[in-house]
């Protein structure tokens, strides 16, 4: 047996950013990094945040939108979809500013995650409603599906975390506080499949290679779900996986208390670690180009910008 290469530590990035409100997910636009921020004003019980456009190597903040609160974010060409604090969707074009095009009435209830589902449609994972919805996006914003996801028992929904769709079966699947991710044939009432974990599954990301997914129990899975019982492959990551970004033929790992993790995928290893956020890091994401990598924490409303090469 060949023996384990340890991780990698990086050292702290050159550039690290206070932004005004705290971040919970970032997404490169271009050459452009947005975090979608959320602040709780617990005196006045509002939420305030949005998005925030960082500009010129990411040195600098650029603009701000207020959004009631930004939570997730789905970029598509120059435009971001954006799930937010008080159940909304917004469609976003970014440029030298940020401009909402498109935006939902608020629902009332945290929006904890969307994803572009083709060209025109969007799934949105509805937090604590333990819902799921589905979007139309070819001429404004309009929910055209909606369904009871998850559940401890009847009434009592779970907080729904992450949602996806998986191109090698065609199902929707979601994760949520229950520890299942569930997957969905839109044709029939219940769940074609539910997948156990140890904890929350907090995030899920799904392409042609496999299913990947994230928990509170601190490891990243990979799945076939067209083979089901048992993840292909699963990595123990220090922290609860929060959040999930494809890095080439690997991935990034947003993982809380821990910091980020870059992983490889064959095998699924950590390969490097970085750990210099002051607070639980909520997102991390790779741009293309220059290869740096973007990462957000989220009490001390820390961006940093960094290099694992």
């Amino acid at each position: 047996m060949a023996a384990l290469t340890a991780p990698r530590t990086y050292a702290p990035a050159k550039i690290q950013l206070e932004l005004p409100n705290q971040p919970c997910a970032l997404a490169w636009v271009g050459d452009a990094l947005v975090a979608a921020t959320y602040d709780y004003v617990e005196a006045e019980g509002t939420r305030v945040g949005g998005l925030c456009l960082l500009q010129k190597n990411a040195e600098n903040i650029a603009a701000t939108l207020e959004l009631r609160g930004g939570y997730a974010l789905a970029p598509r060409g120059s435009q971001l979809a954006v799930a937010t604090a008080d159940g909304r969707v917004a469609l976003v074009d970014v440029a030298e500013t940020l401009t909402a095009s498109t935006v939902s009435e608020p629902k009332g209830h945290l929006f904890t995650d969307v994803v572009w589902d083709g060209p025109d449609a969007l799934i949105v994972a509805e937090g604590d409603s333990g819902r799921v919805s589905r979007w139309r996006a070819d001429d404004g914003l309009v929910e055209s599906q909606s369904w009871d996801a998850h559940a401890y028992a009847p009434g009592c929904p779970a907080e729904v975390w992450c949602v996806g769709r998986d191109p090698s079966t065609g199902l929707y699947v979601s994760g949520a506080d229950d520890g299942l991710l569930k997957g969905w044939d839109l044709r029939a009432p219940k769940p074609a499949l539910a997948l156990r974990h140890g904890a929350g599954v907090t995030a899920v990301l799904c392409d042609d290679d496999a299913v990947a997914t994230g928990s509170y129990d601190e490891s990243v899975r990979l799945w076939d779900l067209r083979a089901p019982a048992a993840p292909t492959a699963s990595v123990a990551v220090g922290g609860g996986a929060y959040a999930l970004a494809r890095d080439g033929d690997g991935y990034l790992a947003a993982c809380m208390g821990a910091g980020a993790r870059v992983l490889r995928a064959a095998p699924l290893a950590v390969a490097g670690v970085y750990d210099h956020h002051g607070s639980v890091v909520y997102g991390a994401v790779r741009h293309g180009a220059s290869r740096r990598i973007a990462s957000c924490s989220f009490y001390d409303r820390g961006v940093h910008v960094w290099s694992d090469e």
